[in-house]
Parts: structure tokens; sequence; C-alpha cells
């Protein structure tokens, strides 16, 4: 092992000292003093600091008690796209006055003046009389000779205005089968009473009959009506029922519930029947012969069991002929009064009959006049009953040639 060399060691150190002294400058005392006074303020500062916290705490938990707390912290954006913030809606403060109110009492509506939608284009009262619409008054007495009769009433949002409006049934020339109406009325801004427009109506060929209405709590008017008018010899039992709801569009009142029409009634027909006249020829040994021309229609749209011909004629005169084999009796045997039998009527069936008569010897007869008459039974042999008779009805002439 070499031997440790001393002497060399020490003229090393001697000569790195005598190179780095020169460049290491020592701390003087202005130096301590700048690093003495900088420590002491980041002490009094960090001092401050907790003072501030300690006193902050305290008071800010204090106010989050008195008070809901703040919004959330906003997130920090990020890259993806989000939806903007939709922003709360804020109440409209409308400045249009509310809607009259249309609610008017039964009495008051019978005192006041007003005007119905034209009855012109609804089918006639029996009597041909026009039914009054301008300037009228209704009538609550079902025994007066007051034209319109206000039948029933009843009250709703009609035309969804936030108010309530009046709706009623007026039908014209009570104890009739006169057309009906309901109509709804509305106050303006003046209170007066104004008439909204019309709901529903009598028609030809139906609804002949209005039976009542009533209004419901989303707005839509349903009346209560019938195919057949009730009268003489026919009760409502035999007519056909249905309710049809009506509401407002804003213009006018369109049906928007129940059925649109009627089927075929049952117990109801519409027959017709029409005749040419009889001329009466001569023939070999004084007798005279001649035929009519014979037309039978059903105009309805069910079919008729039964229909059966009857005929008022002189008692000179004789079916004669091949033209009354479609009848189920035996004409050439039959005695007077005649009937003829058909049978079943198909819906809209319309027949053409020719029927010959014969006046016999020795029997002197004058020119004159004699009838036709066309009935109907349904499949129970119940009588089927017609809105018009006037046409079940036909007269002709017979005479000589």
């Amino acid at each position: 092992m070499p031997e440790f060399d001393s002497t060399r060691l020490d003229a090393e150190f001697s000569t790195y000292r005598a190179a780095m002294l020169p460049a290491i400058t020592p701390d003087g005392p202005a130096a301590v003093r700048r690093t003495v006074r900088r420590r002491r303020r980041r002490a009094a500062v960090a001092v401050a600091a907790a003072l501030v916290v300690a006193v902050a705490v305290p008071v800010a938990g204090q106010a989050g008690l008195r008070r809901d707390p703040g919004p959330p912290a906003t997130a920090p954006p990020s890259d993806s796209p989000s939806p903007s913030p939709t922003p709360s809606p804020t109440p409209s403060v409308s400045s249009a006055p509310p809607a009259p109110d249309g609610r008017i009492e039964r009495t008051e509506l019978l005192a006041a003046t007003v005007d119905l939608p034209t009855w012109s284009d609804l089918p006639e009262r029996p009597d041909g009389k026009a039914c009054a619409s301008r300037g009228i008054r209704l009538s609550g007495d079902p025994v007066s000779d007051d034209p319109n009769l206000l039948v029933e009433m009843d009250y709703g949002d009609v035309d969804r205005d936030g108010a309530t409006e009046t709706v009623v049934l007026v039908r014209c020339q009570p104890g009739t089968r006169g057309p009906a109406q309901v109509v709804a009325f509305d106050r303006d801004t003046a209170g007066r009473i104004v008439t909204l427009g019309r709901v529903a109506a009598t028609a030809d060929p139906t609804p002949e009959w209005l039976i009542g209405l009533e209004v419901r709590a989303d707005g839509v008017t349903r009346v209560a009506m019938a195919d057949r008018a009730p009268g003489p010899g026919w009760p409502l039992e035999q007519s056909q029922r249905q309710w049809r709801g009506y509401r407002w569009d804003g213009s006018r009142f369109r049906q928007t519930e129940g059925p649109t029409g009627f089927g075929p009634n049952p117990y109801a027909a519409d027959l017709s029947v029409s005749s040419s006249n009889l001329a009466l020829a001569r023939e070999p040994g004084d007798s005279f012969a001649g035929t009519i021309e014979v037309r039978v229609r059903n105009t309805s749209a069910g079919a008729v069991a039964e229909a059966v011909l009857s005929f008022d004629l002189p008692w000179q005169l004789r079916p004669v002929g091949d033209g009354w084999k479609r009848c189920r009796e035996n004409m050439a045997v039959a005695l007077a009064p005649y009937r003829c039998t058909l049978g079943k009527l198909a819906p809209h069936a319309d027949i053409r009959l020719t029927l010959g008569f014969k006046r016999a010897q020795g029997t002197p007869l004058a020119s004159g006049k004699a009838t036709i008459e066309l009935s109907g039974s349904g499949a129970d042999g119940t009588t089927l009953l017609e809105r018009e008779r006037d046409d079940n009805l036909a007269t002709f002439t017979h005479y000589y040639r």
C-alpha cells in the first residue's frame, strides 16, 4: 500500500483557497438587517391572515342560518358544448279587460228583446207561416200564442273566454211540429244581450224534433234530438233519439261528437201513390172498359213489410185484366171495397201498375171521381206512420170517351 503524502495535500488546499476566496463576498451588517426585516413581515402577514379566518368563519356560519344559500359555484368551463340555460318564464300581465259575464237569468231573458238566427233556412211551420227572428220577445208560456217559446236553458263557458254564456232551446209555434233551434246568448262590454250563434236546429228530413240540451264543463253543448216529431198518431216513444255535441270554433258552432244522421225508423214510412184518369171506352154489348196507370213509391230508406192499396170506387166499376196479378187477392171474385195487397216494398221502391176496370151492361154510371189510398205496415203488423199523408191518397176522374 503506498504511503500517504501529507505535504502534497497541504499544497493542493492552499492552491484552492487562493483561487476561490476573491469570488466570495460575505454578508455585511446591512444585508443581515434586510433579511431580518423580510422575515418579520412574512410572520406578521401570516398572523393577520389567521386572525381574519378565525373571525370570518363564525360570521359566515351565522349568515348562512339567516338566509338561503347562494347559487352553487360555477363549474369550470368544459371543452364539450353545453346547452344554453333556459330563462325562467316571466308571467305576462294582460291589459285586456275580463270577458263580460254572459249569464242571463230566465226572467231577464224573457223581458228582453233579442234577435235569433234566421228561421228561413229551417223547415216551415205546419201552417206555412214564417217564424219571426228580429227584435222578438221569447215566451215562457207553452199554451200562449207567442210564436217563439223558450223551452229550456243552461249555462256554461261555450266560447272558452273564461266567462259564462247562456244557451237556450227555442221552438216556433208551440203545440205544433214547428221548427226549433238551440241558440247561445252572451253580453257585450256594455252589458247588452247579444246573440253568439246557433248551436243546432231541426232539419228536413231529420231531425224533426229537439228534445233538450246541456252544457258541459269543457264548453261542449250537447243537444238531444229525435228523427220524428210527436203529433197526432205519433208518440215520441216511437222516435229515434240521440245526443250530438257542438263546440264553438271562434266563428260558429260545429258538431264534434255524436252521430251525424238517423237510420231508418222501424215505425215510420214515406209512401206515395199517384194515378192517371180512367177513360171508359164502349165495348160490344153496351159495356165500357178502361185502364189507369198507378205509381207506388217507397221514398224512405227502410223497407215496408206490407203495402196495401185501397180503392174507393163506384160499385158499377169492377177490376178486370192481368194487371191485378200483383195483388195477393183474387180480384176476379173480390167484392167492393176493393183491396190490393202488394206485399213488401224495398227501400226506394218504385212500382208501376196498369189496372183495368169495366162497367157492366145495364149499370148506368155518370162521370165522376174515385180515390186510391196507400198504407204500409211493419213486420209486426203495426201500421207505419208518416210525416205527410197527403201523397198517400190519389184521386182520379172516370169519364166516357
